[in-house]
């Protein structure tokens, strides 16, 4: 599911969360905000790109299995462009 530079407006749809045979999900340059959605369910992810959105809050758990072919790319870390980054421990990737 590529929803990418579509100036998205607004919270990360839950509906999302159940799309359970997704393997790919590019949601970067947007302007989701937030935290919550749950994307613990989605088992087969392989790629996640949140990057260039003002998400925060703490993803600790995607359900995805981290790979050597896995990619969670977002915007966590310090120095970061906004007041509060997303805290990602299972980033492979910090923008």
């Amino acid at each position: 599911l590529d929803l990418s530079d579509n100036d998205i407006k607004g919270e990360i749809p839950s509906e999302i969360g159940l799309l359970s045979n997704l393997t790919k999900l590019f949601l970067r340059y947007n302007n989701f905000v937030g935290g919550k959605t749950d994307l613990g369910k989605l088992q087969n992810l392989e790629v996640v790109h949140l990057h260039g959105n003002r998400l925060s809050g703490t993803i600790t758990s995607l359900g995805m299995s981290l790979s050597d072919s896995s990619s969670f790319v977002s915007d966590c870390g310090y120095p970061s462009d906004f007041d509060k980054s997303l805290d990602c421990d299972n980033c492979t990737m910090c923008c």
